[in-house]
């Protein structure tokens, strides 16, 4: 059977905004203090705290936040050539 343009259903999305970031890292506090409490205590030097079953989570978060420092990186760069090759381009008329 072939897929049709129709059958995608897309996913339903909030229409919430994400929480601001010290209010999810105040959480992300409070629910590591809490695991570490109710958890597991580690076998051995090196073993991880995070259950496995975070993995995937912690991947996806760390992911986003790369992408978003690197988009801030990017967009910083951009403008700072811009504004030399604008300078260059348009030299101030005291400099010459």
């Amino acid at each position: 059977m072939m897929a049709g343009k129709g059958d995608k259903t897309p996913r339903p999305r909030s229409n919430q905004p994400p929480l601001p970031r010290p209010v999810q890292e105040h959480l992300g506090q409070k629910l590591r203090a809490q695991l570490h409490e109710l958890g597991e205590k580690p076998k051995y030097l090196g073993d991880p705290m995070v259950p496995r079953e975070f993995d995937p989570i912690i991947e996806k978060i760390e992911k986003k936040d790369r992408a978003r420092r690197t988009a801030k990186i990017e967009e910083a760069g951009r403008q700072a050539v811009e504004a030399a090759l604008t300078d260059f381009v348009n030299p101030k008329k005291a400099d010459r």
